[in-house]
């Protein structure tokens, strides 16, 4: 009978993983094209980052996922451009409006970590999954360097988690019953 029941709860998990959007990739976005890595999973709704590295968009200054920043001047938030940016379709140049930042739920930026590692939550704003596309802002790309490694993990929405712990306790409801006419039987 216990096999049955874990027969059959795997069976009932299958279809929650299966629809499941990718859950992690690992993706490296060149500075020398606005559109430099695209996932190849579909994503939707808040997805969490990991991103690193950083390279020369700007002159001499240097730049990471947030921050311009050179071993002369303190690290600054570039506002503007210089930075990370974010879109569900190809990214174009110059267009403060694909920057990151702005699709970080609360809007704050991560602290600037001299190691240039950046995790946060991003939110797509996207309901039907979609690739992702990430580059760095700026105009010209002739004169750029260096890349950002960027890791997408899909966080799994409120309703996955409810149809999971659903499942299980159908499951556990179909065990005990079971288990009290298997009782009922023998007495």
């Amino acid at each position: 009978m216990k096999i049955k029941s874990l027969i059959s709860a795997l069976f009932l998990s299958i279809p929650i993983f299966s629809a499941s959007p990718a859950l992690a990739e690992t993706i490296t976005a060149s500075f020398t094209t606005p559109d430099g890595g695209v996932t190849t999973g579909l994503y939707s709704g808040v997805v969490h980052i990991t991103v690193s590295g950083f390279g020369m968009s700007l002159g001499p200054d240097l730049n990471d996922a947030f921050y311009l920043f050179n071993p002369q001047n303190p690290a600054v938030h570039a506002t503007d451009y210089y930075q990370l940016t974010f879109g569900t379709s190809p990214l174009l140049p110059f267009n403060p409006a694909q920057d990151a930042f702005l699709f970080i739920p609360g809007g704050v930026v991560p602290a600037y970590n001299s190691s240039h590692v950046y995790s946060f939550d991003l939110d797509t704003g996207s309901v039907v999954p979609t690739q992702l596309h990430f580059g760095v802002s700026d105009g010209n790309f002739t004169d750029n360097s260096g890349a950002f490694t960027i890791t997408v993990t899909a966080v799994p929405e409120l309703s996955t988690w409810a149809m999971l712990i659903l499942g299980f306790a159908g499951v556990g409801f179909m065990t005990y019953h079971r288990r009290n006419q298997v009782a009922a039987l023998a007495a």
